[in-house]
């Protein structure tokens, strides 16, 4: 929350077209320009499509001098999305911050009970959890944590007493330092693999869309593992939305309810004036059918391709075919 997606960091790229020309695109090493078309942003989300990236120039920051990591347990999805909006009215402003619901809640409280044989003191009412974290400065940090519990306290939140429930979810989402040669997941992860519509959903319509994905994932037999929200805009609650099940990937019956659980997921996403995807892309998998969610920008989109790939050299089908999901609304792209 504090920095946004790489994207917003992006000055300039330097790429090769489909027709073999070498062009560079965006303002150089400033920030931003008010000349020409913004080109180096209609690469963002291409998937290779346009043009092979052969450069890229990003900016980056120093690493800031102290932080903390917390978490809140409150009773309802929503309360937990309002505390937050909440903190940012105020204007604290957070490094990062998660909403989960609670199924995904235990994904961190069970690796606890594995390690030390008992459940975590996690209220039976809480319905959701907020984890965030302030960074800067250590007397700016400290305002913000101390100031910060006074309102998720308003909203019904109460903080999560075990430590290790909190670090892990910052270490599993951020620093990445689980032990050498384990991945990151809890055993029951071992069984299954999971997989996720990633949605962008209106703030004030997630608890409707969770709702939704409950019933959904019932519809496809698909076991449940939660709903994660992040947030990928600076200063603000911008609902990118991980609605995760579990997936026998050895089981093709399953693989292909899980893409069926995909596309209509995507579908309620565009239905309730979201997008189809915030960070997964639109790849093989919503090819074609995301004509639901672009109509006839759908249509520019491939003339843009023929400009920069005209003889379709650059990941071809990508972006507008699908292999697993047919595209019945009059498109045709996908494939069965």
């Amino acid at each position: 929350m504090k920095y946004g997606k790489m994207t917003d960091h992006l000055l300039s790229l330097t790429i090769v077209t489909g027709r073999g020309e070498i062009v560079r695109l965006g303002p150089r090493k400033v920030p931003f320009s008010s000349t020409g078309y913004k080109l180096h942003y209609l690469m963002v989300g291409s998937e290779g499509t346009l043009g092979i990236i052969t450069e890229a120039t990003l900016r980056v920051y120093p690493k800031l001098k102290s932080r903390v990591v917390r978490g809140y347990v409150f009773p309802s999805i929503k309360s937990a999305i309002d505390a937050l909006k909440r903190l940012i009215q105020a204007g604290v402003c957070p490094e990062a911050a998660n909403i989960n619901c609670k199924r995904r809640l235990a994904f961190y409280t069970h690796a606890y009970k594995v390690k030390y044989g008992r459940e975590p003191d996690i209220p039976k009412w809480a319905e959701a959890v907020l984890f965030i974290v302030f960074a800067g400065d250590e007397e700016v940090v400290r305002f913000y944590d101390e100031y910060s519990e006074r309102i998720m306290k308003e909203f019904g939140g109460a903080k999560i007493k075990e430590e290790e429930i909190v670090q892990s979810w910052w270490i599993s989402k951020h620093t990445l330092e689980f032990p050498p040669e384990r991945q990151k997941w809890p055993d029951s992860q071992r069984k299954k693999k999971f997989g996720a519509a990633d949605l962008g959903i209106p703030i004030g319509r997630v608890e409707e869309a969770y709702k939704r994905f409950l019933e959904i994932a019932e519809k496809h037999k698909l076991e449940v593992l939660g709903m994660n929200i992040y947030n990928q805009k600076p200063n603000t609650v911008s609902a990118s939305i991980s609605f995760a099940v579990f997936v026998d990937d050895r089981n093709p019956y399953e693989v292909r309810r899980f893409y069926e659980y995909v596309k209509e997921m995507s579908k309620m996403a565009v239905d309730l004036e979201g997008t189809m995807s915030t960070y997964i892309g639109d790849g093989f998998r919503l090819g074609g059918f995301n004509k639901y969610e672009h109509g006839k920008a759908f249509d520019l989109m491939r003339e843009i391709k023929r400009v920069f790939d005209p003889n379709g050299i650059l990941n071809p089908g990508k972006k507008f075919e699908s292999l697993w999901i047919k595209f019945e609304d009059g498109g045709g792209d996908g494939l069965s």
